[in-house]
C-alpha cells in the first residue's frame, strides 16, 4: 500500500466511543470533512453530523461539497449511513477507525495475521468472501466491521500504523465503499456500515449471511430451486483432463468413456458427475470457439462419448471460458473488441496472465478478458453453449474463472453472470451450470463450485448454500499432475470428507492405471456418502 507523505490533516470525531474520520474519493482527487464546517447533533442513541464544505490538500484548501452521516449506536454496535456530494464524479468513501492500539486482522478461518509495515489490505468480492473483517487487539478485545450492501458492490478493509501527525504509532482501520462505476456520479449514498465491539466472529458472519438471505434472497441448499433433481443425488465428481494449452493430450473422448466406463461398474453412474477441462481442444487457447477438438476424436467421438455416458447415466459436464476468449481467433472481431472488461476508469482488465509457453515472460496478449453482461459476449458465448448442448446433450455446464472480478463501468459482472445462467437454463431446468470460485454474490447464481483449500480458503459456512467439487489445480493420485492447469504439479490428497465437498477422482494419462488402488477407495468412499 501507498501512503501520503504528509499529515492528512482530516478531523478524528468521536462517537459512542469510536475516534473516526470520514474522506471521499472523487475521479480527480481525495477530500476530507472542513474542520470548521462540521455540526454535530447526538442524543445518547443517535448521532447525525452535517458539513457542507470538504477539505482537500492535507487541509490547505476547502473545495464545494458536503458530508451527511446519520449513526444509530448502542453501547456495542454503532450503524452508519452516509451520503455526500462533490464537485467531480465521487468514485469511493473511506471511514477511518483511529486510535486503536496493535491490531492483528483475522482470516476467512479466523487465523490472526500480523500487520506489516507497510500495511494489510484485503480486497472484496475477491479474495475476501464476504464484507466483512474482524480484528483482534492487542488489549484483548476484538472489532467487527461489515458493510450491508445487497448490490456487492466493491469493499476494501485495512490495517497499519500511523506515521506521522499526533497519532504516530497508533492503528488505523479503513473501512473503503466503492461505488458501482456505471452509476459514478457527483451524489453518492453509501450502505449502511456497521462497527461492533467484543464480536464472535461466526456470529458477526452470521450477521452478513442472514442480510443477505432477508435482502437478496440467497437459500440454503436443501431449497434451492436451481438444483435439478439429478444433481441431488450426486456421489463422485471425474475430473477428465482432455488437451493441454501446449497440445499435450491426457485423454482424448474414447479413454474418457473407458474410464467413465470402468468407474460406472463401481457405482450407480446417475450418481457421477464427469467434468472436462479441455475438452474442447487446447486448454484456454480455443475460448471463444468451442467445438469438439479433432485430435481427441473430433465431432463423431465427442459424440460416442455423450452418448456412452449417458447409457451409463452418468452426466457430463464440459468446461467453457466464462469471461475469457483468444483475441487471435477469426471469429473474435464479431464480439470482442466491445466486450473486453475494463477497471473503473478504463483501463483494460488482463485478469490471470499464465505462463503458458513457460518463456517466463507471462504475456498473454492473445487471452481477452471479457465481460458476460456485455451483449456481443454473453450472446455468443450463450449461442455457442445452448448449441452443443443441444446437439450432444450433456446435462451440465462450467463457467470458468467466474470468480474474476471488477468494477467495469458499462457492464455489472455479477449481473452479467445472473443473465447468462438464467438464458442457459431458460426452459432447462435440468440443466446445471456451476463455476469456479466464489464469494457470497455468486451463491445465488451458481450451486457448486470447482473448489479447494489448496487454492482459497473455504469457511464451513459455504456448505449452507453450496457443494464444493475438486479444483483442477489439486493433482490427481498417480503423479500429482493438475493436468490442464497451469500450476503443473500438486501433491495428491482426499477432499475432506465432509457434506459440503463432493468426493472427486481426476484423470491425466496413466491415472486409471498407476493409482488403482486410490480410485477404488474414493469411489467406496463415494457410494458411502
Amino acid at each position: 500500500m501507498h501512503f501520503y507523505s504528509f499529515d492528512s490533516g482530516d478531523p478524528v470525531l468521536a462517537v459512542a466511543g469510536w475516534k473516526l474520520s470520514f474522506q471521499i474519493i472523487t475521479l480527480e482527487n481525495i477530500y476530507g470533512l472542513a474542520p470548521d464546517c462540521i455540526r454535530v447533533e447526538d442524543d445518547g442513541a443517535r448521532w447525525h453530523l452535517t458539513c457542507p464544505r470538504l477539505s482537500w490538500a492535507g487541509g490547505q484548501r476547502q473545495a464545494p461539497g458536503s458530508v451527511t452521516i446519520e449513526g444509530d449506536y448502542d453501547a456495542h454496535r454503532l450503524r452508519l449511513r452516509l451520503s455526500a456530494t462533490a464537485e467531480e464524479k465521487i468514485t469511493a468513501v473511506k471511514v477511518l477507525i483511529r486510535a486503536l492500539p496493535p491490531v492483528q486482522p483475522l482470516d476467512m478461518l479466523d487465523q490472526p495475521r500480523a500487520v506489516p509495515a507497510d500495511g494489510l489490505l484485503d480486497r472484496y468480492p475477491n479474495p475476501l468472501r464476504l464484507p466483512v473483517w474482524v480484528v483482534d487487539q492487542d488489549d484483548g478485545t476484538n472489532l467487527g466491521v461489515r458493510w450491508n450492501d445487497a448490490e456487492y458492490r466493491a469493499k476494501r478493509f485495512c490495517a497499519y500504523a500511523e506515521r506521522m501527525g499526533t497519532r504516530a504509532g497508533l492503528y488505523t482501520l479503513e473501512c473503503i465503499h466503492e461505488e458501482d462505476a456505471r452509476r459514478f456520479d457527483t451524489h453518492i449514498n453509501v450502505p449502511e456500515l456497521v462497527l461492533a465491539r467484543d464480536v464472535e466472529p461466526d456470529s458477526f458472519r452470521r450477521e452478513q449471511l442472514a442480510f443477505n438471505e432477508a435482502e437478496v434472497g440467497l437459500v440454503p441448499w436443501e431449497q434451492r430451486t436451481d438444483v435439478p433433481a439429478w444433481v441431488r443425488e450426486l456421489r463422485l465428481v471425474l475430473t477428465l483432463h482432455g488437451m493441454h494449452w501446449s497440445g499435450y493430450q491426457f485423454n482424448d473422448y474414447a479413454e474418457m468413456l473407458a474410464i467413465i466406463r470402468f468407474v460406472a461398474e463401481r457405482i450407480d453412474g446417475r450418481q457421477v458427475l464427469a467434468y472436462l477441462p479441455g475438452w474442447e481442444g487446447r486448454y484456454y487457447w480455443q475460448y471463444g470457439d468451442f467445438r469438439p477438438e479433432p485430435m481427441l476424436g473430433g465431432e463423431e467421438g465427442f459424440a460416442a462419448l455423450c452418448e456412452g455416458a449417458r447409457a451409463l447415466g452418468v452426466h457430463l459436464m464440459p468446461m467453457f471460458g466464462g469471461n475469457c476468449a483468444n483475441a487471435w481467433m477469426p471469429n473474435f472481431h464479431t464480439f470482442g473488441p466491445s466486450s473486453y472488461m475494463k477497471t473503473a476508469t478504463r483501463n483494460v482488465f488482463l485478469g490471470n496472465q499464465p505462463d503458458w509457453n513457460t518463456s517466463r515472460t507471462q504475456d498473454t496478449g492473445w487471452q481477452a478478458w471479457l465481460n458476460p453482461g456485455a451483449p456481443a459476449w454473453q450472446t455468443e458465448l450463450s449461442r455457442q453453449i445452448l448449441g452443443l448442448v443441444e446437439r450432444y446433450d450433456f446435462d451440465a455446464v462450467f463457467l470458468d474463472t467466474v470468480e474474476v472480478w471488477t468494477n467495469d463501468p458499462d457492464f455489472n459482472l455479477r449481473a452479467g453472470y445472473r443473465q447468462l445462467v438464467d438464458r442457459l437454463r431458460a426452459g432447462r431446468p435440468d440443466l446445471l451450470v456451476t463455476g469456479e470460485d466464489w464469494y457470497d454474490g455468486l451463491l445465488p447464481i451458481f450451486p457448486i463450485f470447482q473448489q479447494t483449500a489448496k487454492w482459497r480458503q473455504v469457511p464451513d459456512w459455504a456448505g449452507r448454500y453450496v457443494r464444493l467439487m475438486g479444483h483442477i489445480c489439486d493433482g490427481e493420485a498417480s503423479r500429482g499432475s493438475t493436468g490442464v492447469f497451469e500450476s503443473g504439479y500438486a501433491a495428491y490428497e482426499r477432499l475432506p470428507d465432509q457434506p459440503l465437498y463432493l468426493p472427486t477422482l481426476a484423470f491425466v494419462d496413466g491415472t486409471l492405471a498407476n493409482a488403482r488402488d486410490e480410485i477404488e477407495a474414493v469411489i467406496a468412499l463415494a457410494k458411502g456418502r
